[in-house]
């Protein structure tokens, strides 16, 4: 991990980060979960949740990242989880979709390559 960023085998670098968002199931019995994302990509989060999801269930993920002032709705399938810890991958139905998360993920990784190395 290096000033924020931290790939382990991922194919895109993932961004910590900490924000609210909400997780609807696409079920017969829909509902709406509360949770915190912790980490971003361009593929997918990872999020925090008190329910237990199967891998491989199909939600949609409603946020507004930091420092924008409208909410995104992204289809997602659960990729892993641990405990109350879930992974996703985006499934991205439209290029605004894409662009909302990718113009956020470009701000971070501006701030990433600008942050002063602290002296030793």
């Amino acid at each position: 991990m290096s000033n924020g960023t931290y790939t382990f085998g991922y194919r895109s670098p993932r961004f910590r980060t900490d924000f609210h968002l909400f997780l609807q199931t696409q079920d017969r019995q829909t509902s709406l979960l509360d949770g915190r994302c912790t980490d971003i990509s361009e593929d997918g989060l990872g999020a925090e949740f008190r329910a237990s999801l199967e891998v491989g269930t199909a939600v949609a993920l409603i946020f507004t990242l930091p420092g924008n002032t409208t909410s995104v709705r992204v289809s997602a399938r659960v990729t892993n989880r641990k405990g109350g810890f879930h992974g996703f991958v985006f499934l991205f139905s439209s290029q605004k979709e894409r662009d909302y998360v990718y113009n956020y993920l470009d701000c971070l990784r501006a701030n990433v390559a600008f942050r002063p190395t602290p002296s030793k």
